[in-house]
C-alpha cells in the first residue's frame, strides 16, 4: 500500500513501546488524541484503516466528526456486544487460549507465532512485559465489554466503509459484521474463508486486494492506519 499512498501508522498509546496511556482516561480522550494527531500532521481528513480495537477507533472517529474521515476500512472491529452471542473475555484468557481463539488453524505458523516465547530469560521477561502492556492498553477501552455506545452512534457514519471479516472468527463472529452493515449506511462487507480474527495475518493477500480495490476506487491522497 505504501507504494501508492502516504501511509501513517501510529500505535495506540500504551502499545509498541509508546507512551501516554496514563493521560488518556477513556474512549473519548482516545478519539481526541487521534484528532490531535490529525492536526499535528496537517491532515484535514484521511482514509482510516483499523483492525479490532483499531477498527472501533476508526468508526468512532467517523461517527463523532464526519468531516475528518474520507473512507474507513474496519477489519473485524470491536465496539458491539450481543447477549445471545457475547464476545469472549480476552483479558481472562491464558496466552494459549488467546492463540486458539484468534486463528482458524490452531496448528498454523500464525498460531505458533502467538504462542512463541523466547528461551533466553531476559528476552522472555521483556516479551511478557510487552504483552501485558498491550493487554492493559486494550483493556482500558474494551473491558468489561467492548460496547461503549458505538451502536447508538454508527448511524452518523457517512464515510464509505469497508468491513473485512474472517469467516471462522470465534472472537467476534461474522454475525457482528451483519450488525455493522445494517448500522452503517454506506458499508460493504468482505468475508474471507480460512481466517479468524487475525485475518490480516492468515489471509494477507486477500485482505490487501480488498483494501486496494476499495481505497483505489476513491482516488484518495492520504491514507491513515490505526493499529489494533
Amino acid at each position: 500500500m505504501s507504494n501508492h499512498y502516504q501511509v501513517i501508522a501510529p500505535h495506540i498509546p500504551g502499545t509498541g513501546n509508546s507512551s501516554g496511556l496514563e493521560n488518556i482516561r477513556d474512549l473519548w480522550d482516545l478519539v481526541l488524541c487521534y484528532y490531535d494527531l490529525f492536526d499535528g500532521l496537517g491532515l484535514d481528513s484521511a482514509t482510516v484503516i483499523g483492525h479490532s480495537l483499531g477498527g472501533m477507533i476508526a468508526l468512532e472517529l467517523a461517527a463523532s466528526d464526519q468531516s475528518r474521515v474520507k473512507q474507513i476500512v474496519a477489519i473485524a472491529p470491536t465496539g458491539l456486544f450481543k447477549d445471545e452471542e457475547p464476545v469472549p473475555d480476552l483479558f481472562a484468557m491464558l496466552p494459549d487460549e488467546v492463540a486458539n481463539i484468534m486463528v482458524a488453524d490452531t496448528a498454523s505458523p500464525v498460531a505458533e507465532m502467538l504462542r512463541y516465547m523466547p528461551r533466553e530469560t531476559e528476552k522472555r521477561i521483556e516479551a511478557t512485559i510487552q504483552r501485558m502492556q498491550n493487554m492493559q492498553a486494550a483493556a482500558k477501552f474494551l473491558w468489561p465489554i467492548p460496547d461503549k455506545g458505538l451502536g447508538r452512534r454508527m448511524h452518523r457514519i457517512k464515510a464509505p466503509t469497508l468491513l473485512i471479516w474472517g469467516q471462522q472468527d470465534r472472537f467476534i463472529p461474522v454475525s457482528y459484521a451483519e450488525d455493522f452493515c445494517r448500522g452503517i449506511i454506506r458499508s460493504e462487507l468482505v468475508v474471507i474463508d480460512q481466517a479468524a480474527h487475525l485475518v490480516t495475518l492468515e489471509q494477507t493477500e486477500q485482505v490487501l486486494e480488498a483494501v486496494k480495490g476499495f481505497v483505489g476506487a476513491y482516488q484518495d491522497d492520504a491514507y491513515g492506519r490505526v493499529n489494533g
